[in-house]
């Protein structure tokens, strides 16, 4: 059988014939392709996300093995994350340094990327005889299990979909002086719970959650931190209908994850973040 990784080996009906007689004992026959062709895997990050005014997202900030079927969502969330930035800062509403956040944010998730589909492509192609036990004996049983609604099945779901990615240690990501004593933290997303609270922060924007009695949170208590702010922050009193078992003030980004958030009526904290991340008078 002539090597298929070798430099000129190209894709046609008699390879591919030879690797089914190999794994069917002569028992398959190919014929009538309609498409064949052939794809080189590569594994490769950027050492940064960032040089100058120019920006790498998607594969050309990282490369990898299709294994685990994460390259196209991360790629996105790489744009998603880098766009609002990019927008508010041409629009002149935020500082420069904002898009400094996004290789940040963007890097270690790419670089956890890799990892993690160097690992899966290895455990599926290797002729290691050990992890071929594994792959053809072991998994198929262990499988069923770890699929059951269990604690695992949930935590391979956010691994797999990315929906687990949080920002905690971005420099865009601030708990106030009393964090909230349940629910998402500063730099998680947003959940979907209570129902339909990513409808009502969808549009484009800043949201700001305030959970607890409505009457914590008059105009007035508000305004020196919101002043000169109107087009870029949507308030939302949530009452009772919130993600967090107390009085908190949440302040949801553009991308959906939570830039601030501090248990209590006190908005200093929020006014100060806002005028880091959002100061008035640039537009």
């Amino acid at each position: 059988m002539r090597p298929p990784d070798a430099p000129d080996a190209g894709v046609d009906l008699p390879l591919l014939q030879e690797i089914a007689d190999r794994y069917t004992g002569e028992r398959l026959t190919l014929r009538d392709p309609v498409w064949m062709t052939d794809f080189r895997l590569h594994h490769r990050g950027a050492a940064r996300y960032r040089s100058g005014p120019c920006f790498l997202a998607g594969d050309a900030a990282h490369i990898h093995s299709p294994a685990g079927a994460q390259g196209m969502n991360t790629g996105i969330q790489d744009a998603l994350n880098l766009g609002w930035k990019l927008a508010l800062v041409c629009r002149g509403a935020a500082p420069e340094e904002l898009p400094a956040t996004y290789e940040a944010e963007r890097a270690p998730v790419g670089r956890n990327v890799l990892r993690l589909t160097d690992r899966a492509f290895t455990v599926a192609t290797s002729g290691n005889p050990v992890l071929r036990i594994g792959r053809t004996h072991i998994a198929p049983r262990l499988a069923p299990l770890a699929l059951r609604p269990t604690g695992i099945r949930a935590r391979l779901f956010r691994t797999v979909s990315e929906l687990g990615i949080h920002y905690r240690r971005s420099p865009a990501s601030t708990a106030g002086s009393r964090p909230p004593r349940g629910g998402p933290r500063a730099g998680d997303r947003l959940p979907d719970l209570p129902r339909g609270l990513q409808a009502r922060t969808a549009a484009p924007g800043w949201h700001l959650l305030l959970s607890g009695p409505p009457s914590l949170w008059p105009d007035e208590r508000l305004s020196p931190a919101l002043e000169g702010r109107d087009g870029l922050v949507c308030v939302h009193r949530l009452g009772g209908q919130s993600p967090w078992p107390d009085v908190t003030q949440g302040l949801v980004r553009p991308d959906g994850y939570l830039g601030y958030v501090a248990r209590g009526a006190d908005t200093d904290g929020l006014r100060t973040y806002l005028d880091r991340w959002l100061p008035t008078g640039r537009r």
